[in-house]
């Protein structure tokens, strides 16, 4: 197996269900562990790095508008 058929297969994982629901709950705790980190002074930034990193990988059919800032209520 060469790095060309590693690829389509990881692109074909991240186009399924369950692959879409793995690369949710990671960049979800990314974005998590960066609003810890940073006191949320940067929540809006990392929630558009999130949202971005999303249309990336896998479909482009995940939850419209998936939020991850923490609450401020």
């Amino acid at each position: 197996m060469n790095l060309n058929d590693i690829t389509r297969k990881a692109q074909e994982f991240l186009k399924s269900d369950k692959g879409e629901e793995i690369s949710d709950k990671v960049l979800d705790g990314g974005a998590a562990v960066a609003n810890k980190v940073t006191g949320n002074k940067h929540a809006d930034k990392i929630q558009n790095a999130r949202d971005t990193a999303d249309k990336h990988l896998g479909r482009d059919d995940g939850p419209a508008g998936h939020d991850t800032r923490p609450d401020t209520k």
